[in-house]
């Protein structure tokens, strides 16, 4: 007969970590600005084709969405190893080879990553020595500039960090 006694409390769950928190707000923040600009896009085309009349600011705000987009979800591809990478290449070396190509790969891609940070860094930086601003919104380069060393500067942690779990444990990257 079974017993009515209640078995022992399921664990907590851990609270979520900082990087939880990260990767819920960039998913998020890309998913906002993509409905953004998909809704700039459709008012745009509204006006324009039913109206006769076009927004150049709406032009603008929905390029911007659109890098933003493009580089939050290059940090969301990096955390989850969607970079696009020749595996037909890797799998045709012997099985010996294999870690090495793809560490010599990872280490490229991270030197990438450290340039683009830099770069982008120093043009987004180059926007408050010299006032550069879109001409319908008047909004500062500065802003649109800001993705890349934010996103590139991400993408270096998670590949660090990809790199590091890899030498841990090679079979569970």
């Amino acid at each position: 007969m079974p017993s009515s006694e209640p078995g022992p409390a399921p664990a907590p769950s851990p609270a979520p970590s900082l990087v939880d928190h990260l990767n819920q707000l960039e998913e998020r923040l890309a998913v906002l600005l993509l409905v953004a600009m998909t809704g700039l896009v459709g008012a745009q085309v509204v006006a324009r084709f039913i109206f006769s009349a076009g927004f150049s600011w709406m032009d603008e705000l929905a390029r911007v969405a659109f890098v933003w987009v493009v580089f939050l979800g290059a940090i969301v591809a990096m955390r989850r190893c969607l970079h696009i990478r020749v595996l037909a290449g890797i799998r045709a070396m012997p099985a010996r080879w294999r870690p090495w190509i793809e560490a010599a790969g990872d280490l490229a891609t991270l030197a990438f990553c450290c340039a683009m940070t830099w770069h982008g860094l120093e043009l987004m930086l180059s926007t408050l020595r010299f006032s550069f601003d879109l001409p319908a919104t008047r909004l500062s380069m500065f802003w649109v500039y800001l993705i890349m060393p934010l996103s590139f500067g991400l993408q270096v942690l998670r590949l660090g960090y990809v790199i590091v779990s890899r030498r841990r444990d090679p079979m569970n990257v």
